[in-house]
Formats: C-alpha cells, structure tokens, sequence
C-alpha cells in the first residue's frame, strides 16, 4: 500500500510500520520494477526489493541486480543533492 511517498509494511508479526520510499525505477536490463525505501523511521537504513504487479516486495536475486542499484543509488544520490 502506497500513500505519499510511504508504504504500510507488515511485519512477520503482523505489526504494521509506515516506511518512507526513498525512490523506485524500472531496470529495462532485468525488466523488473524496483523500490527503494527507508527501513527505519528515522531514515538512516536504505532497503531495496523488486516490486511484483500485486505490490509485493521480493528480495533482490542476484549480485549483478545489487550492482545495478548500487550505480543507480549513487547517481539519484548525486542528482538530488540539496
């Protein structure tokens, strides 16, 4: 679930957590929808997952995908600077 730039995570406790979406991108290399968000409130820790057409986040499957992201994290790091 998406609202203003926050997904409604549950946990495997069933515990729900508002987590803010750092950015998502298509990778036209893997043809998979990617999403890249805070894993804490206080917006320290970065996660990224593959997001299915239902909204399900997935691990990421291989090392060339971290690659990938490592480089596209990097350049929107660069690119949206204050």
């Amino acid at each position: 679930m998406e609202k203003d730039n926050v997904i409604i995570f549950e946990n495997d406790k069933g515990e729900k957590e508002e987590l803010k979406i750092y950015f998502t991108y298509h990778s036209d290399k893997f043809n998979k929808d990617y999403i890249v968000f805070f894993k804490d409130a206080e917006c320290t820790e970065l996660v990224a997952g593959t997001v299915d057409n239902e909204g399900n986040i997935h691990d990421i499957e291989s090392d060339e995908e971290y690659d990938e992201l490592d480089e596209i994290i990097e350049e929107y790091q660069e690119n949206n600077e204050n």
